[in-house]
C-alpha cells in the first residue's frame, strides 16, 4: 500500500526529546478507516502510484518515481540514485550525527481530527538509508499551507532512501489534555 507521511521535525521543550510534528498522512488503503475514525488521525484517502527500478546488483534505483492523486495532499517525487552520491549534511558534526536525529525521532504530537492534541511513538531499526538525487518534487500540502514554496521544493536539505523497512507503532495514541 502506498503511504505518505508529512511531518516536521522538532525538539520537545519540556523533555528536548528530538520529536516530529505529524501533518498528516495519504494512504492508499481501506484500512485508512481504523487510524482516522477510531484514533481521530490526520490520515487521507489518497491513491499512489509507483513507477521504480530497483537494481539488483547495486542496490540502488536506476527510477524512482512516486505520484499521490488526493484532494488532502496531492504529491510527485522523482529521484534517482549513484554509487556516487554521498551524504552531505551541512549544520551537523557529522554524517552519524545527522542519521540519528533525521531517521530515529522517536515520538510525534500532531493535532487529532477533533482538534485535541494527540501522540504517538514508534519504533524501528536502525535505517540503513542511502543518499538520491532529487531530479523534481511536487509536494502541494506544503506549498498550501505555506511550510515550503513550490519553488523550494526542489531545492531538498537531503534525500534519503531505503527500500523496505519495519517499524512499531504504539497504538492506541494517547490525548494530551
Amino acid at each position: 500500500m502506498g503511504q505518505t507521511n508529512y511531518r516536521i521535525y522538532i525538539i520537545d521543550t519540556e523533555t528536548g526529546e528530538r520529536c516530529v510534528w505529524f501533518l498528516g498522512t495519504t494512504l492508499d488503503s481501506w484500512t485508512l478507516a481504523v487510524p482516522r475514525y477510531l484514533w481521530n488521525l490526520p490520515w487521507h484517502a489518497g491513491k499512489v502510484s509507483f513507477n521504480c527500478s530497483l537494481n539488483k546488483t547495486t542496490g540502488l534505483y536506476d527510477k524512482y518515481q512516486m505520484e499521490t492523486q488526493s484532494s488532502w495532499a496531492e504529491a510527485s517525487v522523482r529521484l534517482v540514485q549513484s554509487k556516487n552520491d554521498s551524504f552531505d549534511f551541512p549544520g551537523f558534526p557529522d554524517t552519524e550525527s545527522a542519521l540519528v536525529y533525521l531517521t530515529h525521532p522517536l515520538a510525534g504530537f500532531y493535532n487529532r481530527r477533533d482538534r485535541k492534541l494527540g501522540t504517538y511513538r514508534v519504533w524501528h531499526k536502525e535505517l540503513e538509508v542511502k543518499p538520491a538525487k532529487l531530479q523534481s518534487a511536487k509536494l502541494k500540502l506544503l506549498s498550501d499551507l505555506g511550510i515550503v514554496k513550490e519553488s523550494e521544493q526542489n531545492s531538498p536539505y537531503s534525500v534519503l532512501i531505503e527500500p523496505i523497512n519495519e517499524f512499531t507503532i504504539y497504538l492506541p495514541p494517547t490525548v494530551i489534555n
